[in-house]
């Protein structure tokens, strides 16, 4: 065996745990991305809900009573299938509470 391919075969498997730790920190950055990413997108959506529920109090001067009414009205379109909408009201003259979570989908293993 000459000197060099032995030197080659040392930087091969030195270089193994070097790849293993990047791969590993990939994978901890792109899990860290999918959840910035998900509040992101649940922030929008409570921004524009909001914008729907302002909306209808400055056209019509009270609060709507509950998200299907700025559907029907307004246009609002909700995703039911990937979010719970919370519509609390006080009262029509009181801002409502707006609170929107995300459904957890969860894969059936067959």
């Amino acid at each position: 065996m000459k000197r060099g391919s032995t030197l080659n075969i040392w930087a091969q498997i030195m270089t193994l745990p070097f790849v293993f730790i990047m791969i590993f920190l990939l994978i901890g950055r792109l899990s860290s991305y999918d959840a910035t990413y998900i509040n992101l997108n649940k922030a929008a959506l409570e921004e524009t809900v909001m914008k729907y529920v302002i909306q209808c109090y400055a056209s019509e001067g009270s609060y709507p009573p509950d998200l299907d009414y700025l559907s029907k009205h307004y246009g609002l379109i909700l995703n039911h299938e990937n979010y719970i909408y919370d519509y609390e009201i006080f009262a029509s003259n009181i801002m409502p509470s707006i609170t929107i979570l995300e459904k957890l989908t969860h894969e059936v293993d067959r």
